[in-house]
């Protein structure tokens, strides 16, 4: 009978756990590849051997999404087996450009994303030096991905597994569901007990799409609410159980951040000498406070993702002064 081992590698981040899930079977597969450190990869080749199988025997490894601690040991477990890589199609450039010689290049595409948030210069240098350290040593490059487009199945001895595409997390988050047990391997797309970042991405054009991370984070958190899932196994924390429960959740806090958010902005007009413009900076700081590194990223990147839903739906607006972009509302 085909098993499923949740292996828990320890990671340097703030998260400071993550799943990879071995599935011994006549085609041995990895979900998701764990952080690029030696420590981990120790305890991934020390999991897999006491669960019977051999790192040198991996068929697959199919990853959920792009993110350093999800992908970093694709590279070294690729040279020892051979497996075939699979990674959504709109999360591929990720794992294919991200080396040294792209450095500059991403770089600056974020510096002009923070200075349009308006966050103080100085602030943007510390920042674009702790993600540039960051990625230049757990990011690693692999060309030779399969794209995948939802919809896809994994055949595996006793159940199959077929591709759902959830973006929201990233723009190729994936999760896959066994429809007919219900287990639900859902990546970061649904975490019990921590709220997922959905994360911005600044080169959406590229994907011929108009990618916005919390209205897709959202959709995707509806369409998981549908599915029949009866087990869920999450990239971050331990198996569980009433999806519904935790997509309804989830969805509830992103519509109250939103009417935080709106709120933020009309009490700007409460005064006729009140500022009437904010930036999505000084936003993320009244929602979270004081955040720096990887962290003020992701701040942005949720305050971000909120108000383009609001001004989507006509609730804000936005203009352009200099580099920096503001938003407002009118109470009338």
């Amino acid at each position: 009978m085909t098993k499923i081992h949740r292996i828990e590698l320890k990671t340097p981040f703030a998260l400071d756990r993550v799943n990879c899930y071995y599935v011994k079977d006549s085609t041995p597969t990895l979900v998701d590849a764990g952080v690029n450190t030696p420590e981990a990869f120790e305890t991934l080749e020390s999991e897999i051997t006491r669960a019977g199988g051999k790192l040198e025997q991996l068929r697959r490894i199919v990853l959920t999404h792009a993110h350093s601690d999800h992908i970093g040991l694709v590279p070294e477990l690729v040279a020892l087996s051979g497996a075939k890589v699979y990674i959504h199609r709109w999360d591929l450039p990720k794992i294919a450009h991200h080396d040294a010689s792209d450095f500059p290049k991403w770089i600056e595409r974020f510096r002009d994303f923070f200075l349009e948030t308006g966050t103080p210069p100085g602030t943007v240098t510390q920042t674009l030096k702790s993600m540039s350290e960051r990625f230049s040593k757990f990011y690693t490059s692999f060309s030779n991905a399969i794209p995948l487009d939802g919809g896809e199945v994994f055949s595996f001895d006793d159940f199959s597994a077929e591709v759902i595409h959830t973006p929201g997390h990233s723009p190729g988050s994936i999760c896959l569901l066994n429809r007919n047990d219900g287990t639900f391997f859902s990546g970061d797309s649904l975490l019990e007990k921590i709220t997922s970042n959905p994360v911005v991405e600044l080169d959406s054009s590229a994907l011929n799409v108009d990618y916005r991370a919390v209205e897709q984070f959202m959709t995707s958190l509806k369409l998981i609410e549908t599915l029949p899932v009866t087990n869920v196994l999450p990239g971050h924390g331990s198996p569980f159980s009433n999806h519904s429960l935790r997509t309804q959740e989830l969805y509830s806090h992103h519509e109250e951040r939103m009417k935080k958010i709106l709120q933020l902005l009309e009490s700007k007009n409460e005064t006729p000498d009140s500022i009437l413009l904010a930036s999505t900076f000084e936003i993320a700081n009244a929602l979270f406070g004081s955040l720096d590194g990887i962290n003020l990223l992701l701040g942005l990147s949720e305050a971000l993702g909120h108000l383009e839903v609001l001004e989507q739906k006509g609730f804000v607006f936005s203009r352009k002064e200099g580099p920096k972009r503001y938003y407002y509302c009118n109470k009338s």
